[in-house]
């Protein structure tokens, strides 16, 4: 079974049409997908996939963890 993220790597990125903002950076879908798996990783030690699952399962031991927050913040990046 094909996750939204799963499926969200397999489209085309399409980066709306924005004005330069100083000191603002716009990120893609796809570079969404993987900034939270690089965090993921990073904080966690598993996948932005699994992150994904397991946050959305109720599976993560202490969701209040500042680790945690960091990357389940990161979530709507990958998920526009």
């Amino acid at each position: 079974m094909a996750t939204r993220l799963q499926s969200r790597l397999a489209e085309p990125e399409r980066l709306p049409q924005r004005r330069a903002t100083p000191g603002i950076e716009y990120v893609s879908q796809q570079q969404g997908v993987e900034i939270l798996d690089q965090q993921a990783w990073k904080y966690l030690g598993m996948s932005g996939q699994e992150f994904v699952q397991r946050y959305r399962a109720g599976e993560i031991d202490d969701p209040t963890r500042t680790d945690v927050r960091r990357v389940a913040m990161l979530i709507p990046l990958a998920e526009r």
